[in-house]
């Protein structure tokens, strides 16, 4: 089994011949515009044809139909394996894009054995799965637990998966930082500068002890930290420095196993031999370079949407939005929603409150003074929360995208439930 690192959570795993690509993202500005690669990778220089492509999830640094379109373009029809999962949003996404989303659990051939296990919390928003596969020719195991958050169910049943196997893992490729959008779109800059900074040390952190509690958990010969590699680009480029992203090279200050490949490089399990290796952090002067090449560039509903904002009736968006999204909703008790609307200018134009729990919708002065104990305040622009609301765009990717900032009341208040109401807040 020879595994070549090609960027983020692309891998090529090659068993005697057999190369399933996991993963691929190239598409400049997933997210509705906001991410970019750092470096910048032309695949094609790494990615030979591939016998096998596996989606772990639906987001789209995991999912890039616009890649997978060339792949097929160029090689002709590819297998594409998915997490078999209820509700399968991606498998419903595939078909919208034109690609044949093949659901599995299991595959076997004369070169590996392949399971997919679905990181199954007990939520409606599941959405990401986990890669096993043996090269049965060498007898070598891998773990690919892409943006898996850590569920003991779920480890359980990779572990009997890994017992069955011959209980020996080779390679394990796992997350070590986080790409979501705290802190740097729920803390003001410009206000609380200091707080910003040690939240976004504290976040690195903590991905850094789910990366420990892993490799703590499942003991292999190899570690490879990958997933999660992006920078903001257009007018969110400015938060890029506020993140709390690590660079990959970090994780070997404490963690021997650690192997951080170039673009390119690759761990031959087989032969025992590593190629290509990083062995320093990624310059600033690189950094700031690649920042610059696409600051300037748009947003997509900035490229999108031209409707003009009087002629939205978003009083009755957000009802209807409310409606679908309580028919789906985990909240237990009252939360609300303040949307602020802001104008091409960047002043607010309207101000919404939404209770989520029980629908309660009203428009409420621009300069109101919240007394509620806790609510989200999402501060948007109009265009952006149109093509959310009729499913032009979709709350996750603008969420994960930073391309809205919200002020959370307390801060810390953190609610998994909260943020999954949003995923089905739109009026289709």
């Amino acid at each position: 089994m020879k595994v070549k690192y090609i960027y983020s959570a692309c891998l090529e795993i090659d068993c005697e011949g057999f190369k399933i690509l996991t993963d691929p993202w190239f598409t400049e500005g997933a997210y509705d515009g906001s991410w970019y690669q750092f470096p910048k990778v032309d695949p094609f220089e790494y990615i030979s044809k591939p016998d096998l492509i596996y989606v772990s999830h639906i987001h789209p640094d995991h999912y890039d139909s616009a890649f997978l379109n060339e792949l097929i373009k160029k090689y002709g029809d590819i297998p594409i394996f998915i997490p078999d999962i209820n509700p399968n949003f991606l498998l419903f996404k595939g078909k919208s894009d034109g690609l044949n989303l093949i659901p599995k659990r299991y595959f076997k051939n004369d070169f590996v054995e392949i399971f997919i296990e679905e990181n199954d919390t007990g939520s409606v928003s599941d959405i990401d799965s986990a890669l096993i596969v043996k090269d049965l020719k060498n007898n070598k195991l891998l773990l690919n637990l892409n943006d898996c958050i850590f569920n003991k169910p779920h480890v359980d049943k990779i572990k009997t998966i890994i017992s069955d196997s011959g209980n020996k893992l080779d390679l394990l490729a796992l997350g070590y930082t986080g790409a979501g959008p705290y802190p740097q779109t729920y803390i003001d800059k410009d206000q609380d500068k200091n707080l910003l900074l040690a939240e976004a040390e504290k976040k690195k952190i903590n991905f850094f002890e789910r990366y420990k509690k892993y490799t703590e958990t499942f003991i292999s010969k190899y570690h490879l930290p990958f997933a999660g590699e992006y920078i903001l680009g257009g007018k969110l480029s400015h938060l890029n420095k506020y993140r709390g992203v690590a660079d990959a090279f970090e994780v070997k200050q404490f963690d021997d196993k650690a192997v951080i490949l170039l673009n390119g490089g690759y761990v031959d399990l087989s032969k025992d031999e590593i190629s290509n290796t990083r062995n320093a952090l990624y310059t600033q002067e690189d950094f700031d370079e690649r920042i610059n090449s696409i600051k300037n560039n748009p947003l997509d509903y900035e490229k999108e949407i031209n409707i003009p904002l009087k002629k939205i009736n978003f009083m009755r968006l957000l009802k209807q939005a409310s409606i679908k999204a309580q028919r789906k909703s985990e909240l237990t008790k009252d939360y609300h929603f303040i949307f602020s609307i802001f104008d091409e200018s960047g002043n607010v134009y309207q101000k919404f409150d939404l209770n989520a729990f029980n629908g309660d919708l009203s428009a409420i002065k621009v300069d109101s003074k919240l007394k509620h104990s806790e609510y989200s305040e999402i501060k948007i622009d109009f265009r952006y929360l149109y093509g959310l609301l009729t499913t032009i765009y979709h709350w996750n990717n603008a969420e994960v995208g930073s391309l809205f900032f919200t002020n959370r009341v307390p801060l810390e208040n953190h609610n998994a439930n909260v943020q999954n109401y949003l995923n089905f807040f739109s009026v289709a």
